[in-house]
C-alpha cells in the first residue's frame, strides 16, 4: 500500500503540479522559466519540488478516494496507515520523490528524472552564431523587398504585384538562398514546386487502449490530461527505448501508462524487478491487476 500512495503523489504532482498531505503540508512543483546567465549561458527550464504549510491543491486522501471508490473515511484511514509506515525518527520518506526532515526537503533523484527529462544544466550561447543569422536573415530579406519594388516600378499596380509573389519572385528569393547555401539551383525550383503541405502526414497520436479483466500492468503513471500521458510515452521511448510495448490505457476515465501488458502478475513482478535493477527512473513503476 505504501508503494502505491508513493507513485499516487508523484504521479499527482507530476500531473496537476500540487498535492496537499494532511499533518504535513502541500507539496508544489514550481516552474521556473529560462533564464539569460550571460551572453553565452543560457539557463534551461526546470521544475523544483517545495514544501509550503499552506494548504493548497487537493489532498492525497480525495485522490486515494477517487482512484480506489472507497468512501472518504476511510481513505483518510489508509492515509493515516501511510503517514505511519512513512514517518521515521521525524523523516518522512515518500520513495521516489522526496524526503522531508524539519520542513527541509531533498528531492529524490527518481523524482529529478521525470520532473526535467532535459536536467537543470546550461546551455552555451554562441553570439557570433547568432549575429551570422541575423546578417543572413536581413540579405535575405533586402533581396526580396528588392525584387518587389522592382515589379511593383515595372508592372505599376499591386494587382500585378500580388500575381507575381506567388511565382516568378519567390523563386528568385529561393534561388538566392539556395546559392549562398551552395545547393543546386534546380533542386530548389523544384522543391518549391512541389505540393510540400500534402507531403507532410500529421503525427498519429497514440490510442487510447481498454484495460483486459484480469490482465496485470506495469505502470509508470497515471495522468489526468492526455498530453501529460503521451509525454511520458515520448519520454520512455527516447530515454529506455529497449522497452517496448508501452502504451496509454484508460483508467476509469483518466491514462494510465503502463510499461507491459501480461496475463501472470507474478511474470509482471518479475519484469518490473529486472527494470529497477536496469534503469534508475523506473524504481516507481508498479504492478496493477484489473
Amino acid at each position: 500500500m505504501k508503494q502505491q500512495i508513493d507513485n499516487l503523489i508523484a504521479n499527482t504532482l507530476l500531473d496537476e503540479g500540487e498535492v496537499y498531505l494532511p499533518e504535513v503540508g502541500t507539496l508544489i512543483l514550481v516552474r521556473h522559466s529560462a533564464k539569460l546567465l550571460s551572453k553565452r549561458e543560457l539557463q534551461r527550464p526546470y521544475r523544483e519540488l517545495r514544501l509550503t504549510k499552506e494548504q493548497r491543491g487537493k489532498s492525497i486522501t480525495a485522490h486515494i478516494s477517487h482512484i480506489t471508490g472507497v468512501s472518504a473515511e476511510r481513505s483518510a484511514d489508509i492515509y493515516a496507515e501511510w503517514l505511519e509506515q512513512s514517518l521515521r525518527n521525524d523523516i518522512l520518506t515518500i520513495n521516489g520523490v522526496c524526503c522531508i526532515e524539519k520542513g527541509n526537503i531533498t528531492s529524490h533523484q527518481t523524482f529529478e528524472d521525470m520532473a526535467n527529462p532535459n536536467g537543470r544544466g546550461t546551455v552555451k550561447v554562441n553570439p557570433r552564431t547568432n549575429y551570422l543569422i541575423y546578417i543572413i536573415a536581413g540579405l535575405c530579406m533586402g533581396f526580396a523587398l528588392g525584387v518587389a519594388g522592382y515589379v511593383l516600378y515595372t508592372n505599376g499596380s499591386f494587382e500585378q504585384l500580388f500575381a507575381k509573389q506567388s511565382t516568378t519572385p519567390a523563386v528568385e528569393v529561393v534561388e538566392s538562398v539556395a546559392v549562398e547555401a551552395t545547393q543546386p539551383t534546380e533542386e530548389v525550383i523544384a522543391a518549391v514546386e512541389e505540393p510540400a503541405i500534402d507531403e507532410v502526414a500529421a503525427p498519429a497520436k497514440p490510442s487510447i487502449l481498454p484495460m483486459q479483466k484480469g490482465m496485470s500492468y506495469a505502470v509508470w503513471g497515471v495522468y489526468n490530461e492526455l498530453k501529460n500521458a503521451e509525454d511520458a510515452l515520448n519520454w520512455l521511448s527516447t530515454r529506455i527505448p529497449k522497452i517496448v510495448g508501452v502504451a496509454i490505457y484508460d483508467y476509469n476515465g483518466r491514462y494510465m501508462v503502463a510499461l507491459c501488458e501480461v496475463a501472470s502478475r507474478s511474470e509482471c513482478g518479475r519484469k518490473v524487478s529486472a527494470w529497477k535493477k536496469e534503469h534508475k527512473s523506473c524504481q516507481s513503476v508498479w504492478v496493477y491487476t484489473r
